[in-house]
């Protein structure tokens, strides 16, 4: 029973991995995510260590009530675990304490379009362009230093297009540190065009420094795998497309800091985001459209998965979301202003650009690597004081 603990946090981590790239949608720890205090041990462990801890708590009382006796042995479990507890929230109090002295130094502005695929192409272009203008017309010349847009339908490609490719150059000659937007992008390779869903970066200046292609794409989605087998999803849903994933971890600099990027549910991996982080990434940038998911609980809980890759990497986290919820998210994982759903609007927010690496950029499977040993360790243990008895 007290194996359950590190058995729970090895097969979440698989869940992480497979099949198809994994899907770590509201692992256990993510219930934890208004607790700030419990929430600041994801610099040491990731989330990965708020579920071992939850499970342990709870095994640690069942425990006590299964053995229903003094000692020990049927306390013991219990008083160990309630002491991790206690370390855990005194642990949280000194880093809210450290990191609620950063003071941020910048201004962005996050733009929330709400644009719906359903809406007729020529309407949808329309606001595309000239929707996200009046958007930011509405700002004040000093009312940000960074204009974020958020991930979106999209019928007009800036690599073709050469007026919409003018409107966003003119955007970006407004902000000190330029805009970033989500867009198509296509390349040649091995005879074929490909496109990628991808963050254009472009300076003040109207120069693009950098586009990113989204790594962790959406099975059955933006692509199909293993399309020799699910040979028959096209005749199921026409909105499966056929995006390429990218292959690089790329950092752009802003005024000479490097920044990143994600795209959509690559918030909700741990080890996507660390990896930018430990390339210099000194901000996190999230470019979302979670209209898909409709009025429910989904977007709230999108929203607070990313709030712990802003913990783990201790980063402030800029998440401009098409249809909500868009956020500006401290390192400490506090969400700084954000907007609701359904909703043309508006979110500024303050950030700084920070650097230096926590332990779980660092280290980040060294917690999962612990917990497998224990497990195997004990398990092999088992098997041979077993054999013995026979």
């Amino acid at each position: 029973m007290l194996l359950f603990a590190p058995a729970w946090v090895a097969l979440e981590y698989v869940r992480s991995r497979f099949p198809f790239g994994g899907f770590p949608w509201l692992l256990l720890g993510y219930s934890q995510t208004n607790s700030l205090r419990l929430l600041q041990v994801a610099d040491l462990a990731g989330v990965y260590g708020i579920s071992f801890l939850i499970v342990l708590v709870n095994t640690a009382l069942v425990w006590a009530w299964w053995r229903r006796e003094y000692g020990w042995r049927a306390c013991g479990p219990i008083a160990s675990a309630c002491v991790l507890l206690a370390v855990c929230l005194a642990y949280g109090s000194a880093e809210l304490r450290r990191w609620d002295q950063v003071q941020p130094q910048y201004r962005a502005a996050l733009l929330q379009g709400n644009l719906s695929v359903d809406e007729p192409e020529p309407a949808l272009a329309e606001k595309y362009k000239e929707g996200y203008v009046r958007m930011a017309d509405k700002l004040g010349s000093a009312d940000a230093d960074l204009l974020i847009l958020p991930e979106s339908p999209s019928p007009l490609i800036f690599q073709y297009d050469r007026q919409y490719r003018e409107t966003m150059q003119g955007l970006a000659h407004r902000f000190p540190l330029g805009v970033v937007f989500n867009n198509i992008s296509f390349r040649d390779g091995n005879g074929a065009g490909r496109y990628f869903n991808s963050a254009f970066f472009l300076d003040r200046s109207g120069t693009k420094t950098g586009v990113y292609d989204k790594i962790h794409l959406v099975p059955f989605g933006e692509y199909v795998p293993c399309k020799k087998l699910f040979f028959f999803s096209e005749t199921i849903s026409k909105d499966v497309g056929d995006f390429q994933p990218g292959d690089t971890y790329l950092t752009v600099s802003l005024r000479g800091h490097a920044v990143n990027a994600i795209i959509c549910f690559e918030a909700v991996f741990p080890d996507l985001c660390r990896e930018f982080v430990r390339k210099g990434s000194e901000l996190i940038i999230n470019l979302t459209n979670d209209g898909w998911y409709g009025d429910t609980w989904a977007p709230y809980q999108h929203l607070a998965m990313a709030r712990w890759r802003a913990v783990e990497t201790r980063r402030y986290l800029l998440r401009a979301a098409n249809s909500g919820i868009t956020a500006v998210i401290g390192p400490t994982g506090e969400i700084q202003v954000q907007t609701g759903l359904f909703r043309e609007e508006t979110a500024i927010g303050a950030f700084s650009f920070l650097s230096g690496q926590t332990f779980y950029v660092r280290h980040g499977s060294s917690f999962l690597i612990l917990c497998v040993i224990i497990l195997f360790g004990a398990l092999s243990w088992s098997l041979i004081r077993g054999a013995r008895g026979r």
